[in-house]
């Protein structure tokens, strides 16, 4: 900033303070104003100046083993910041010195060190100025007296911006790392809780834990830690914080934050005890859990499946023998019997459709815990939709369910056109079986990405329960009368999904209807 610019706000309210603590203390024994005095103290110290800044740098290269080949540079950077100070002497309302002081207490060579530092080498420049002044007027003292005066007056006020620089400039490096901590801590990809030590009391929340909990920035702060926790769960998360006061660390990964819907989100939560000053807190890292649980319920299922598939297996071979047997002596007494009388007759028709939905269990009992053949081809999968919808038109039609398509143009997919056809079928009499007084079946297909090709089949059914949406994969398991469905329907479905690395959600709400959506690799870029 040259003479004439005016200093920015920032730096016009600094020297405006300094300006009044001086006045305040009888400091100012000089006015603030260009005088020959100024001049006469400034021409003085310019023309002393490179004896000055010469014993300057040898002295402070000296203390601070400063290598030679930096002599030159650092003479160089002393007589410009000399300069500057000596145009401020001269002329109080040049401030390029304290604009140039301000930004390296901030960012400059000198931020790096302690402020004594820098002080201690202004105190050794006050000096070495004073003794050249006081040599030029040793024969006018009265003269001396009042340069040597001024001169100590400049050098008080620099003392005191440069000792507010460097405090001002360490409380933004302050604030800047407070910042960045606050930034790094609302970025974190957990919920971070700060816990008042003594009460519990939640003192701060990053961004993560408002989103995940539903609430206003500000209202956690209103809360107790155990309060974010179910009923249920509220003494164990009591007793985390008191192991965490014991052993200054605890965790746990069976607890659960409810958020403001009343949604429960399963955690794992890492405490830990900070104490700095007379501070005492705790902080927890609470890190969403849900991924890892459905992974685990996953390979739990995954497993229950293998292990009852085998039984299954087992059971199917060692009851077909005897079932083919009681079959074909249904049949040997259907023609050796009086079929006229309609008694016998309906006895033997009851007798074989019982055993034909045996057999279809049996061979449901097979298919689940069969390796199906992984062959792929091309498959035209909208046509064997309408295929398998056509097969089926008749027990939809007498089922007063009605078939809405959505069958885009889709390129044929090197899939499994049995297993294809198996999930087809399943879906399709589950949804019709979830509608018993008749609705609508909804089928769409679609590519939900480049390789994966996604199957929509939805239903205005019963729906199914949230409680029991968990369980509906589950082999035997089965929300129809007793004789109207196996139990074995969707977990065929999801044997054979997840045999062909494939995915299946499912969304319901009771009396509206339910929703099963696959997604299948389909290698439909497959060279």
């Amino acid at each position: 900033m040259s003479q004439g610019v005016d200093p920015d706000e920032g730096l016009a309210e600094h020297l405006t303070r300094i300006e009044g603590y001086m006045r305040g203390y009888a400091l100012l024994r000089f006015p603030r104003e260009r005088s020959p005095l100024r001049d006469e103290l400034a021409s003085t110290l310019e023309d002393t100046l490179g004896d000055a800044i010469t014993a300057w740098v040898t002295q402070f290269a000296e203390a601070f083993a400063i290598p030679t080949h930096q002599h030159p540079s650092l003479t160089q950077d002393v007589g410009a910041a000399l300069k500057r100070w000596i145009a401020h002497i001269r002329d109080p309302q040049n401030y390029d010195t304290y604009d140039v002081l301000r930004q390296h207490a901030s960012r400059g060579f000198i931020s790096k060190f302690p402020a004594s530092r820098f002080i201690s080498g202004q105190m050794k420049v006050f000096q070495l100025m004073s003794s050249h002044v006081r040599a030029r007027y040793a024969h006018d003292r009265d003269r001396r007296s009042q340069l040597l005066s001024l001169l100590a007056q400049e050098f008080e006020e620099r003392l005191l911006h440069i000792t507010d620089f460097f405090v001002e400039a360490r409380e933004e490096q302050l604030r800047e790392q407070e910042a960045t901590y606050r930034r790094s801590i609302d970025n974190a990809p957990a919920a971070i809780l700060r816990i008042d030590w003594y009460d519990g009391t939640v003192l701060s929340a990053n961004v993560v834990a408002e989103q995940q909990l539903g609430y206003a920035p500000g209202h956690l702060l209103t809360m107790k830690a155990w309060d974010l926790h179910p009923p249920h769960e509220r003494a164990a998360a009591m007793r985390l914080l008191d192991e965490t006061r014991t052993k200054g660390n605890a965790s746990r990964d069976d607890l659960h934050h409810q958020t403001r819907d009343g949604r429960s989100v399963p955690l794992f939560i890492n405490a830990g005890a900070i104490e700095y000053g007379d501070q005492h807190l705790i902080q927890q890292i609470c890190v969403d859990i849900s991924d890892r649980k459905r992974l685990e319920d996953q390979l739990i299922q995954s497993e229950k499946m293998a292990a009852i598939g085998q039984l299954a297996a087992g059971i199917a071979h060692e009851i077909r023998n005897p079932l083919a047997i009681i079959t074909n002596a249904l049949y040997d007494l259907s023609e050796i019997v009086d079929t006229s009388n309609s008694e016998v007759k309906e006895d033997l028709r009851i007798a074989t459709e019982e055993m034909d939905r045996v057999q279809a269990i049996i061979n449901s009992l097979l298919e689940f815990s069969r390796e199906s053949r992984s062959e792929r081809e091309l498959v035209d999968v909208n046509d064997l939709v309408r295929k398998t919808l056509q097969l089926m038109q008749k027990y939809l039609q007498n089922n007063d369910v009605h078939v809405v398509t959505e069958l885009p143009q889709l390129d044929p997919c090197q899939a499994n056109e049995n297993a294809l056809r198996q999930i087809f079928l399943n879906l399709i009499t589950n949804a019709v079986q979830a509608m018993p007084h008749g609705g609508e079946l909804r089928v769409r297909t679609s590519r939900a990405t480049t390789d994966r090709m996604r199957l929509e089949f939805s239903d205005t059914g019963i729906g199914i329960p949230d409680h029991q949406l968990k369980d509906i994969f589950n082999p035997f398991f089965t929300t129809k009368a007793s004789g109207q469905g196996t139990g074995l329907g969707l977990s065929v479905v999801h044997s054979v999904v997840r045999r062909y690395h494939g995915d299946i959600q499912v969304r319901s709400t009771p009396n509206v209807g339910t929703t099963f959506t696959i997604d299948l690799p389909c290698g439909c870029d497959d060279p």
